[in-house]
């Protein structure tokens, strides 16, 4: 009885697939540094904040200040929708020419999820700054309008890439160095200092098992 083919993938295909894995994984550490520094300067505009583990359950906060959310969270929200440009414009340079099938499909995944977090980091930009103008107008449906297509092109997204980093052979410790390699460029583009790898993989798992881990911003 002849053995069953095997889908892992190898030689050049490989090659590529990984390389595809690091680039995804630099856009998701850019988006947790959008995120964490879009969430600190809500932190520190609202009256009271919960922050939740801000990757399931998203920070919720009372904002009744127009000064401070001028102060802070403005700042920050523009530093957040700045990110998401640098990540379109490293996800459009991104040479996609030698990408097996499944990977050029993750690669368009990335995209799908890329537009919706642009589009949101501009919606909230938008938001707040209509709402310092005018502190007597609802803004919060308007800026939560765009969640569910948020987490319906992450969790797309998500699944094709756990599948291609499957099929790549980086199960386990390869796939965890790939992030801690990034994640630690990621915070040297922003003049932090690396962490170390027991340091990274405990925060990391630590949000990979639902709690509140963070590689930017304040504790």
């Amino acid at each position: 009885m002849p053995w069953p083919l095997s889908n892992k993938l190898r030689g050049k295909d490989k090659v590529q697939a990984v390389r595809l894995v690091r680039h995804l994984q630099t856009q998701i550490a850019l988006q947790q540094l959008a995120m964490e520094t879009y969430n600190d300067g809500l932190a520190l505009a609202a009256e009271t904040i919960e922050r939740g583990d801000e990757i399931l359950n998203r920070p919720k906060g009372l904002y009744q200040n127009p000064s401070l959310v001028a102060k802070y969270a403005l700042p920050a929200s523009e530093k957040k929708a700045a990110i998401t440009e640098e990540m379109l414009s490293e996800h459009q340079a991104f040479d996609v020419s030698g990408l097996p099938k499944q990977a050029l499909e993750v690669y368009g995944l990335g995209t799908d999820l890329l537009t919706v977090i642009i589009a949101k980091a501009r919606l909230q930009l938008t938001c707040l700054r209509d709402w310092v103008d005018n502190p007597s107008i609802e803004v919060y449906e308007r800026m939560s309008s765009l969640d569910g297509a948020e987490e319906a092109t992450l969790l797309a997204a998500v699944r094709a890439l756990n599948s291609l980093i499957e099929r790549a052979g980086l199960s386990g410790d390869p796939w965890l160095a790939i992030c801690h390699e990034v994640f630690n460029d990621v915070r040297g583009r922003v003049g932090l200092s690396p962490l170390s790898a027991t340091d990274f993989r405990a925060r990391f798992l630590q949000g990979m098992a639902g709690g509140r881990a963070r590689f930017f911003g304040v504790e």
